[in-house]
């Protein structure tokens, strides 16, 4: 769903399609501008669906609201092996991976992340066991 201009109603619609969806694995979600409404939908979602493995949230425009609730349906999703999510909220992410058991894969590629974001992403690491690749 690549740049599709979806928008937070958009993101919102798909997001209470996954929480009852039980076999969609992989959702790329580049470039809609979905902003922290359409996150935090989603986030609600990943809080309850145990079959998503791959989501890509790139260049969206989420916010730290957003990523915070990201980061913490990450606490109690078990499924999700692969975020991608953009520079906002680094330090929300961080503070989840060092209780979330599952995540393997973490892109921030392109990012501006920052000294802060990149200190407490270092500090979560410690304490992260599942965690295998940060790009």
């Amino acid at each position: 769903l690549y740049s599709n201009k979806i928008g937070a109603e958009g993101a919102t619609a798909l997001a209470n399609a996954l929480a009852n969806n039980e076999s969609l694995q992989t959702l790329h979600f580049y470039g809609n501008k979905i902003g922290d409404e359409g996150a935090t939908a989603l986030a609600n979602a990943l809080a309850n669906n145990e079959s998503l493995q791959t989501l890509s949230l790139y260049n969206n425009r989420i916010g730290d609201e957003g990523a915070t609730a990201l980061a913490n349906a990450l606490i109690k999703n078990e499924s999700l092996r692969t975020l991608d999510i953009g520079h906002e909220g680094a330090t929300a992410l961080a503070n989840a991976l060092a209780s979330n058991e599952s995540l393997q894969t973490l892109d921030l590629q392109y990012n501006n992340i920052g000294h802060e974001g990149a200190t407490a992403l270092a500090n979560a690491l410690v304490k992260n066991e599942s965690l295998r690749t940060l790009k």
